[in-house]
């Protein structure tokens, strides 16, 4: 992370995926609940579930979009702030990790956000990851600061990294 981050910008791109996700989940949510009072679904006897299951389906969709719009309202309200040389890591903070000596780990960037964990976006050439606190690359990183070394338990054994650098 040699160059300058613009971390609204990279805020603002993860903004974007969400509200494109929360458009998709509203159509879908309207779709559902449409499908749920539609004549086909009526129930023709005491045992047709249709109806019980169209209207299960709409209100899983009504949930993911509530999710949805909550996680944007949380991105709305993050506040920003720039991350000096040793200053421990939090929320909000841009992280730079690498494979530990001897490694052979390409360089990922992180970004962690409260919402959206696992989503990437790429932004100047570089990919970031939205990592939240909650996960555990993301719990095992606060309050660390660059130089320190992460480990953190993985399926294929534990896996150790060097901070390089938190912006």
């Amino acid at each position: 992370m040699a160059r300058k981050l613009d971390k609204q910008a990279l805020l603002d791109l993860f903004k974007k995926e969400l509200e494109a996700q929360l458009e998709r989940a509203n159509e879908r949510a309207r779709d559902a609940a449409a499908g749920a009072t539609h004549e086909e679904n009526r129930a023709e006897g005491d045992k047709d579930m249709r109806a019980t299951e169209a209207s299960y389906i709409a209100r899983g969709h009504g949930e993911r979009v509530l999710q949805l719009e909550q996680a944007v309202t949380r991105l709305n309200t993050l506040p920003l702030r720039a991350f000096k040389a040793g200053d421990p890591i939090a929320q909000g903070a841009v992280v730079c990790l690498a494979g530990a000596p001897g490694e052979s780990q390409a360089q990922r960037h992180y970004f962690l956000i409260p919402v959206a964990g696992g989503q990437r976006i790429t932004l100047s050439g570089v990919e970031y990851q939205a990592l939240t606190t909650q996960s555990p690359l993301g719990a095992a990183l606060l309050g660390l600061s660059q130089g320190d070394e992460v480990e953190v338990t993985t399926p294929q054994g534990p896996r150790t990294s060097v901070i390089v650098s938190v912006g």
